[in-house]
Order: structure tokens, then sequence, then C-alpha cells
């Protein structure tokens, strides 16, 4: 356990790459707190400017201190957006990208006003989710670490899981495992609305429940304004034991499924199991650089109607997640996706595949591993057990 700062090679590089995708941009300006830290080194309060040429400049509100003891770039205070455009040196007729899928729109209005009627916006959001999507040796490390944390969490399952102790109590104990590892606990979302708990961690029926989350399964949770993850309920002998969680060490996350039961699931619950693994091993072989996200979603689709799995795989007619795997890094949803988008596969993304069958009213079973897409194939980072873990 330690904490890690980002060397100026690894933020030079980040750098370089988003000012070789600008095109006409005359710069960016980044707010938002994550591409903060990823391209500055620092996620304190503040913002950077990197130009299409040049140095960037970092200004921070608070904490300065902080920054400057974090960032491998200058620190310089943050002050009125009124004085923004002559503290950046910005040219009359600037072409200035922004974070526009977060930005609020408060915040864009005031920068509007500060940088003049001729300044031109345009969104730069895609072009740093695609560059983010590609990890570096040093990130691939952190995320290497990430998961073998996340492993001893889900691992701890089978020493704490006891008949009639309920979901948040096991959820618990998982969570201190982790932390103690070096979690933050935290599991950052980039969309809107969206947020997350470490995990999901529901029994029975209540994995099924259906909730706002982009995540195949709900949960009811503990309150109508997190309404999902772990509940009150008590765990029941028999009954299938969903174990959904991110792993996180110095920010950078895993995500991992593993089933657990008292005793011994049904028939038909064991089955659909066997099947999405079965599925995220087709899955797993087509992670490979020039994939397309589109086309391994639709394998995986034809593979869950070949096996008669249609009306579960991913969830129920009508409330079906859209997509069988998403990047991981920083946030929990970033590129690629595996679902009906042309994301292309590329060497060193990381991917999380989630094959899950929900039946509601019933309960939860299959899988999800965090991948390393390498030259010629994928590598599974999250090592447990596959099969349905029976205590």
């Amino acid at each position: 356990m330690e904490y890690i700062l980002h060397p100026r090679s690894e933020i030079d590089a980040r750098i370089k790459r988003l000012q070789d995708r600008m095109g006409e941009l005359t710069g960016a300006i980044l707010f938002e707190s994550t591409d903060l830290g990823y391209f500055s080194g620092t996620s304190q309060e503040g913002l950077i400017y990197v130009p299409r040429e040049g140095q960037p400049t970092l200004m921070i509100r608070k904490s300065q201190e902080r920054a400057r003891q974090e960032s491998p770039l200058p620190v310089q205070p943050q002050k009125s957006y009124k004085s923004l455009k002559r503290d950046l040196d910005l040219p009359a007729g600037a072409r200035i990208g922004l974070e526009l899928d977060v930005l609020p729109y408060n915040n864009y209005v005031r920068l509007a006003a500060a940088l003049g009627e001729d300044a031109i916006f345009s969104d730069i959001s895609e072009t740093i989710k695609h560059i983010r999507s590609v990890k570096s040796d040093f990130e691939i490390r952190l995320i290497r670490e990430a998961a073998r944390i996340l492993d001893v969490g889900i691992a701890s399952v089978a020493d704490n899981l006891k008949e009639g102790m309920r979901e948040v109590d096991l959820a618990a104990a998982v969570e201190k495992s982790m932390r103690l590892l070096g979690h933050t606990g935290k599991v950052a979302f980039r969309r809107f609305n969206q947020q997350l708990p470490m995990g999901h961690l529901m029994a029975g029926a209540n994995a099924a429940l259906p909730s706002s989350v982009s995540s195949p399964t709900g949960g009811k949770g503990l309150s109508l304004f997190l309404a999902q993850g772990p509940g009150f309920a008590r765990i029941k002998r028999g009954e299938s034991v969903l174990v959904d969680y991110a792993g996180c060490y110095n920010g950078y996350l895993a995500d991992e499924t593993r089933i657990f039961c008292l005793g011994k699931l049904s028939a038909k619950l064991e089955d659909a199991h066997q099947a999405a693994l079965q599925i995220e091993e087709a899955i797993a072989g087509q992670l490979r650089p020039g994939g397309i996200g589109r086309e391994i979603w639709s394998l995986s689709e034809a593979e869950g109607e070949r096996m008669g799995y249609q009306d579960f795989l991913g969830g129920p007619p009508g409330s079906k997640a859209g997509f069988v795997g998403h990047g991981v890094g920083l946030q929990i949803d970033e590129y690629p996706v595996i679902g009906p988008l042309d994301h292309k596969i590329v060497e060193n993304m990381i991917v999380a595949v989630e094959p899950k069958m929900i039946y509601p009213g019933v309960g939860v079973v299959g899988i999800e591993d965090t991948f390393l897409v390498g030259s010629t194939g994928a590598e599974r980072l999250t090592r447990l057990p596959q099969e349905i873990w029976q205590v």
C-alpha cells in the first residue's frame, strides 16, 4: 500500500496524445476531476489548459499546496474566470475543446462570457475517452494490483457467508478486506446521474431487481437515493449470492463477479451459469487488436440465443443491459463498450466482460472478469475460480 504519484514522463505522454488529436483546435480546457488528474497528476479543484502546441497550464483553486506535491507540472493559482483569457494568453477567435459531456451548464456560460463572443467551443470528451481507453504500462501495473485486491475481497465471502446474515453485513466484511489493502472506497462513474457503491452483493430475487444504474443487476439497496446494491434482506440456503465488486488501487479499477451459494443451486441456475462461462470464453477469444465491440456483442447475443438464454442474458426482455462488456480504468464505464457501438479493440485496453443470466423473482448467475488486451489475445487479470462457490 502506497500513495503513488504519476511521473512526468507519464503526464507528458498523455498530453502529447491529446495534442496530436486536436485537429484545428487552439487548445482544450479541462475541469472534470478525473480528466484533470489524468492529464496533470493532481485532481485538486482547478483546470488544465492544453494548447495544440507547447506546454500546458495547470491552474488550481484548492488545494494548491497539495497540487504542487502531486503534479509534476508547474502550478498556478486559478483566479477569476474574468481574467482567464488573459491568464491563458488565448488569441481572438480561439477554438477551445471542452468536456461537454460532464461540464455543468453554469460553468459553460461563465467560461463563454469570459473568453468572449468570438471564442468557438466544441466537445472533446469523445477524444479524451478514446485516449484513456488505451493503458500505459504504468496504468496496467496499478490495475493488476486492483485485480489482486479484488480477488482477495471476493474470496473472503467464503469465510464470512452464514445462513441468515444480512446482505449488508456480508458486504461490509468484503469491503473491509479490500479497504485494508488500499481500496479507496470509491468507484467512479462518468455518466450523468450514475453512481455506485463499492459493489453489488445481493442474494436470490433481490439480485434480479432492476435499478437505474447502467448495469445488468440492480438490487434494492439501503435507500431510494442509492437504490441498488446490498440491502437488509437475509441470505437463505440454496439461493444464488451475486458478488460483483470493483477493486481499486490508487484510483485504478478492476471488475469481477463470482456466484456463491450456501449448499447447492437448482439445476436450472447451474446450467445457466455454465452457459455464461461459455459466453465469456467466446468473448475473450475475440478480445484482440482489430476486433470491433459491436461484432463481439453480436457474437455474445448469438451464443445466448443458440443455447436458449436470449430471455435472460443481460436481463429479461425490456430490461436488458444493452452491453456485455466495458472498459475500466480510472472510471468503471470507460471505452471500449462491448455493445452496439463500433469501438475498435486496441492492444493494452482493459475490458471487463460480464455475461450474466437474470431471472426475475429467482436470482442471478453468471460471471465477470477483467481482461488485458495483448498483441495476440486477452489475459485474464481477475483470477478466482469461475465455478459457483458452494459454502
